[in-house]
């Protein structure tokens, strides 16, 4: 199986900072490419065009895309691209069911594996892809990303040699369009590898990062050298190895290696590393656009589910998301400092302790 046409059919649905950062690179080489967006985000791009910069704003680049609003705009269409958060998922997956059955190519690019639930339930061909850069949208139109460029790692559940070709298809399009994409065989290493890495954007959410000054730059990186090293210990219990992709993520053995750091060295390190930290798609939900819907659940909760399935108590990680879920439920979003979560992880701890389920 291959998709036919030399320049396909493809819609990117959610064209925020992700899609639309991923929409801008395609449409340099490819012309029948649409972005699917709505509200005065889908207005700029459609009268004026996306704005994209790498890191430094100084050094933009304008890119002239089509802009549809609804999928009835579309009489028939090679691939989709959904770049939607897992809470809209499931929708969007009826409304593309609804309006093109089980004709096209899905490409899913959400974190975690909650998209492994949902769209074999709709549909029979569908790519999965693991996002290793962060974009942020700073005003409609306007979009950031990270200094090493959009990269993707691309595969399915299981073998299929026809899907396996419209693959290589795909991998070839973004390749072109200066995409760093690849496609794996050991691609479920990969989506738990991301996901350690996307505990914390729950921290740093629930800390206020980027909205007020770090108040304990020690317990912060304690608090975070922890989670993700209960991440790992989960990831591995549950039968994952290491996924090496991506400049912007440390190896497993650094992080290992950071629990025992003078602190007096690890601070600095640590500080600097956190102030060119951008504002992650967790945070663009709770404190920037004040929703009440977040990924937390799909991410940190499923983690929560593996460590319960073998056995794992995981302190941090299990204080972190109960206090996500509390202060998430506000509104106003008010943050905790790094302090209130340190007590909060130790009273925890001591109760762990207690029913002799910490195993340090």
């Amino acid at each position: 199986m291959k998709i036919q046409r030399k320049d396909p059919e493809i819609v990117i649905y959610g064209a925020g900072a992700i899609g639309a950062t991923l929409g801008g690179y395609i449409s340099r080489n490819y012309n029948n490419i649409k972005l699917l967006a709505r509200g005065e985000h889908a207005e700029v791009m459609k009268t004026k065009g996306i704005t994209l910069y790498r890191y430094d704003p100084n050094e933009s680049e304008l890119y002239q895309v089509k802009v549809i609003k609804n999928l009835t705009e579309v009489e028939e269409v090679d691939v989709i691209i959904i770049t939607v958060k897992n809470y809209s998922l499931e929708t969007v997956a009826k409304e593309i069911k609804s309006k093109f059955g089980d004709k096209p190519i899905i490409i899913t690019l959400q974190n975690g594996a909650e998209n492994q639930k949902i769209l074999p339930k709709y549909f029979s061909k569908v790519i999965y892809g693991v996002i290793w850069f962060g974009a942020w949208l700073d005003e409609p139109g306007i979009i950031g990303y990270d200094k090493s460029g959009p990269v993707i790692t691309l595969g399915t559940l299981e073998d299929n040699m026809e899907l396996s070709q419209v693959m290589e298809q795909i991998n070839q399009i973004l390749v072109e369009s200066g995409i760093k994409s690849e496609i794996v065989e050991n691609f479920q290493d990969a989506v738990h590898t991301k996901i350690i890495f996307n505990i914390t954007n729950a921290l740093l959410t629930l800390i206020g990062h980027s909205f007020r000054e770090i108040s304990s730059v020690r317990k912060l990186r304690k608090i975070t050298v922890k989670l993700l090293n209960e991440g790992i210990d989960i990831v591995q219990a549950a039968g994952y190895n290491e996924f090496i992709r991506g400049e912007n993520h440390p190896t497993w053995k650094l992080l290992r290696i950071a629990r025992y750091l003078p602190g007096f060295i690890a601070d600095k390190v640590f500080l600097e590393f956190i102030n060119n930290v951008n504002l992650n798609s967790m945070a663009q939900d709770i404190i920037t656009s004040q929703r009440d819907e977040s990924e937390l659940e799909s991410l940190n909760g499923y983690l929560l589910e593996l460590a319960d399935k073998n056995g794992l108590a995981v302190p941090y990680n299990r204080t972190l998301f109960e206090a996500c879920k509390e202060q998430f439920s506000l509104s106003p979003f008010k943050p905790l400092t790094e302090e209130e979560l340190w007590q909060k992880i130790q009273i925890n701890r001591k109760k762990m302790k207690k029913k002799n389920k910490l195993i340090e």
